[in-house]
């Protein structure tokens, strides 16, 4: 069954580009086009895409009011931002808000692809410039780079796997452990942490230099 992606960016030749993209990718094509926040959410009260790929500047209603909104009222729908706002503290708000990837525009088509196809299945990718940026603002220094969260280090490659965008089947192949070794793995890996989703765990991971 065709996946359905809802585009929410300002620009029409940056939604043009996107459903370029899409064609060339089975299973997926872009069937909802808003050019704001407020045209977003409209649309999602009475329609239900598989994804929402959503930029962070726009009028009436800015990407963060479209995440809200996700956030409280469709959280089963993944999000995956692609915008130019490359600040620490607007990613970490995104992250927080639930996002399930954050991408800048200048990443390549196979990184936009590859993010949306993974987020769909419930993964988590981010950026590797996201990452950097994360490691390097100020908001995420932490006590000296310690494992504050005692994580040992199976979970440490765990969790360093998942945000790479690795599927649970390929990380048990690797750690020659079963799947459900690996999810067993993770819940620990979210009790330790205090978080529920594997981009809160990424995101702290990355905030404190484990991974």
């Amino acid at each position: 069954m065709t996946k359905k992606i809802m585009v929410v960016d300002n620009h029409f030749i940056i939604r043009e580009g996107l459903k370029l993209i899409f064609e060339s990718i089975d299973d997926f094509d872009v069937i909802y086009e808003a050019n704001d926040g407020q045209q977003a959410i409209n649309m999602l009260k009475n329609k239900k895409p598989d994804l929402i790929l959503l930029d962070i500047i726009m009028e009436n209603i800015d990407g963060f009011g479209v995440m809200t909104y996700v956030n409280q009222y469709c959280p089963e729908i993944p999000v995956v931002v692609l915008t130019t706002v490359d600040t620490g503290e607007n990613i970490k708000k995104m992250l927080l808000l639930g996002a399930k990837g954050y991408l800048l525009k200048d990443a390549s088509t196979e990184m936009i692809a590859n993010t949306v196809v993974n987020a769909v299945q419930g993964n988590t990718i981010l950026q590797n410039k996201i990452t950097e940026i994360i490691s390097n603002d100020e908001l995420y220094d932490t006590q000296n780079n310690q494992n504050i969260f005692n994580l040992n280090p199976t979970e440490v490659e765990i969790l360093s796997a998942i945000s790479q965008g690795s599927k649970i089947k390929n990380i048990a192949l690797k750690l020659h452990l079963s799947e459900r070794t690996i999810k067993n793995h993770l819940t620990v890996v979210y009790d330790k942490m205090n978080v529920s989703s594997g981009v809160e765990a990424i995101a702290l991971a990355v905030r404190n230099h484990i991974i």
